[in-house]
């Protein structure tokens, strides 16, 4: 009797280490379960607060859009990432916003490409005279264009480019007398956006005069300029009605304009986080951003109309003229794009291609 209860004592007690290890490894498992799950909590979870810097004012309709992305983004990520949006070149000047965000100076950058001539050689192709008849279609090009040439990520070292989008094509402005020929543009001195337009402004017989558009209204007003190049949108964004008498319609060109991110600052993000933004952003603001500087342009045409401003439009052999004196830039673009080792000639064709020109 007295074996057989040592017996059951000893399968007791071992019974009793087998429970105990089993415990000890369940606590144990439960432990490194939560840190596990505390890791992805904290890792998708933390929380952010980034500025949005840009060079249009409070009152222009692309605040509307910085503001309306702001809100998307604080309630797709449940208030985690906040953005302020610092409009008016508060924070960093036209020409020093692309820098600004690679540099980490600000987090989010919007600005135009050609206020750093030389610096987007590959974007500039949409800057070259007559590639598209709308903002939509520009920006759909654009973007394309940046998705299909992996040559465009040398241009956007240090940040994430969210969209990237054309204006309404641009026009011709002036204030004191119209432009209905070359020979009335000779010696005239134009406001110019990008190298590209000064190129052909000067082919033309005109001064280029290179300037942000923050400071057009006032070159216009006090006659440091006697025109400007300028999509219609900025009309009436930019107040421009109120100084220019003449218009001269041609679809010259569009200005091109980046929205970009810090790369550190989108790589700290949880991968959930940056397929949000991403969501966010992309085709979804290019269509958005196209579409309203569309709009615009029209409602400005009605605008300039209503305040007595003359609109010629050039006609199909006029423009052909013009084209003689402004169709070299494409081929001077092309060789200075090649000699940079860049396919200048294949993104100008597939360029081309898309926009069905």
């Amino acid at each position: 009797m007295r074996t057989n209860l040592k017996e059951k004592m000893k399968i007791s007690l071992s019974l009793l280490a087998i429970l105990g290890i089993l415990f000890l490894a369940a606590c144990g498992g439960s432990d490194d379960t939560a840190d596990a799950n505390n890791d992805k909590e904290s890792s998708s979870g933390e929380e952010y607060e980034l500025d949005f810097s840009h060079f249009f004012p409070p009152t222009h309709f692309m605040e509307e859009e910085v503001q309306q992305f702001a809100a998307e983004l604080d309630d797709a990520t449940d208030g985690r990432i906040q953005i302020t949006s610092y409009p008016g070149a508060s924070l960093a000047a036209p020409d020093e916003h692309f820098d600004a965000a690679a540099t980490g100076s600000i987090d989010f950058g919007l600005s135009v490409h050609g206020y750093t001539p030389n610096q987007f050689p590959m974007t500039s192709v949409m800057e070259l005279p007559f590639m598209s008849e709308s903002s939509v279609e520009g920006s759909k090009t654009l973007w394309e264009l940046y998705n299909e040439f992996e040559e465009f990520n040398d241009e956007y070292a240090g940040t994430v480019p969210l969209w990237l989008y054309t204006t309404d094509p641009a026009q011709l402005y002036t204030v004191d007398k119209p432009v209905k020929s070359i020979d009335d543009l000779k010696g005239m001195r134009i406001r110019s956006p990008s190298p590209e337009t000064s190129e052909w402004l000067e082919a033309l017989g005109a001064t280029p005069v290179s300037m942000p558009m923050n400071e057009n209204f006032e070159a216009l007003e006090r006659g440091v300029v006697d025109g400007t190049i300028a999509p219609w949108e900025a009309v009436k964004t930019w107040g421009l009605d109120e100084v220019i008498k003449y218009a001269t319609v041609g679809n010259f060109y569009s200005t091109t304009m980046f929205v970009v991110m810090n790369e550190d600052v989108f790589n700290s993000f949880s991968p959930e986080d940056q397929e949000t933004i991403q969501e966010l952003t992309g085709d979804k603001m290019i269509e958005k951003t196209g579409e309203v500087f569309d709009q615009f342009g029209q409602e400005a045409i009605e605008q300039a109309k209503e305040k007595g401003v003359e609109i010629y439009e050039l006609s199909d052999d006029e423009l052909a003229e013009w084209s003689e004196y402004i169709n070299p830039t494409i081929e001077n673009w092309i060789d200075n794009v090649e000699e940079k080792g860049l396919p200048g000639q294949e993104l100008y064709d597939r360029a081309v291609e898309l926009t069905g020109k």
